[in-house]
């Protein structure tokens, strides 16, 4: 192990570790914990700002994160959650928010920290040099870049497409909205009634209870271009029934929200490997990124440990094979079965988006999370699919073909 700070330690002037993990939000904090665990020198750097996004998660997947086993990092909930397409669901899984300042705590106890922004990155064959805007100097055998999407120094594959974009705009009420969405709801597909509204953006309503109020959030799922969240305040306040500016004299504070939805994996022939956001894990069905990031920091910890110890100590690790650990083939299937389905709801229209949902949230409260999860087995996956589209209607089988009938049947070949 290289370097002479302990964890937890501050750090100042040139330093020599291991591992430094450029982005100190979740996906980084996590991963440097990981590294930590393992008994790699590691250093996170970052500006140390607040986590203030609010994140949402499923229970059953906040549990099976290892990092967390014996913590609670839940600040709201758990409750049981509907949804709405043209009709109620009651989804049968328990939703909470985490509480960020405990989630903080745990992912960043023992890791050694260093406030400051990367500045430069020059990677070599013997060390690799990450300067800080402070001009202090940081060697290391492997760089990773945790800085969120787009990533700032790991490069993305050339010609890749950008992706398509959740936008949302929130206002946090003091007290919970009269009838269905005083109720704890991850979607709500159905329109606002006032004709002015009701067509303008294909849309869903997210409605729960967070540390200081109650979250209502007007929610583009996905779209090319981006919605400006700005330009969901009328639809919101018609939801809600109430005029733009009553809705914000009302709220506690509000929220804007921009989530790249299927962005490009990092190219894999380049010595600085990227890990969260930045390497493409948000998911293109859901826009959630966190506990997936979370859940992948020891394995992707556990392949940096090997690739330092099988390269000589004089030089840097093998970054391909950590890579291969922060995107495993199978999970790259899967990716591209959740792009597909992502493709294709950015083709449809409202009505066609509310049948979609009521038909996926018909399905057994067993069967359809996994569609939504980033690591479900791609043979899963397609058993999932293929049995959204046996039940389906003939008009939506159409819609998830997208006219390419060969390529659809070939997506939902087992793997």
């Amino acid at each position: 192990m290289t370097g002479s700070a302990m964890p937890g330690s501050a750090m100042t002037g040139d330093e020599s570790v291991d591992v430094v993990v450029i982005g100190d939000g979740p996906a980084g904090s996590a991963l440097a914990l990981a590294c930590t665990a393992a008994g790699l020198a590691t250093l996170l750097i970052g500006d140390d700002a607040a986590w203030g996004n609010p994140y949402g998660t499923w229970i059953d997947d906040l549990h099976a994160v290892d990092l967390l086993a014996g913590h609670d990092v839940l600040g709201v909930g758990p409750f049981n959650v509907v949804a709405w397409s043209d009709r109620r669901h009651d989804l049968g899984r328990a939703y909470g928010m985490l509480d960020n300042a405990a989630l903080r705590a745990v992912l960043r106890a023992g890791v050694t920290h260093r406030r400051g922004r990367a500045a430069l990155v020059r990677t070599a064959s013997g060390r690799h040099m990450v300067e800080l805007e402070s001009g202090d100097q940081l060697s290391c055998r492997l760089v990773v870049d945790a800085a969120g999407w787009p990533a700032s120094f790991a490069d993305r594959a050339n010609g890749s497409s950008l992706p398509a974009w959740q936008t949302a705009f929130g206002v946090v009420l003091s007290e919970p909205p009269a009838g269905d969405l005083g109720q704890p709801t991850v979607m709500d597909f159905r329109s606002p009634s006032e004709p002015h509204t009701a067509a303008e953006y294909n849309t869903f309503v997210y409605s729960l209870p967070v540390a200081d109020g109650w979250l209502v959030e007007e929610t583009v799922l996905a779209s090319r271009p981006a919605v400006d969240p700005q330009e969901l305040v009328p639809r919101l306040a018609a939801r809600l029934g109430t005029d733009p500016d009553a809705l914000l004299s009302a709220a506690v504070r509000t929220e804007s929200v921009r989530i790249p939805m299927g962005g490009a994996r990092p190219r894999r022939d380049q010595p600085i490997v990227a890990f969260g956001a930045a390497a493409g894990y948000v998911n293109p069905t859901s826009g959630y990124s966190v506990v997936h990031s979370m859940s992948m920091a020891t394995p992707v910890a556990a392949a940096i440990e090997a690739a330092l110890a099988t390269s000589p100590h004089d030089k840097v690790a093998d970054s391909l094979s950590v890579w291969n650990a922060v995107w495993p083939v199978a999970h790259r299937r899967t990716r591209t079965l959740h792009d597909y389905g992502l493709d294709m709801l950015t083709r449809i229209d409202a009505d066609q988006t509310r049948q979609f949902f009521g038909e996926f949230f018909d399905l057994p409260s067993e069967v359809w999370p996994k569609y939504m999860r980033s690591a479900t087995p791609p043979a899963e996956l397609s058993a999932v699919m293929a049995r959204l589209f046996k039940q389906a209607p003939w008009s939506t089988r159409r819609r998830l073909m997208v006219g390419n009938p060969m390529a659809f049947a070939r997506l939902l070949r087992p793997s």
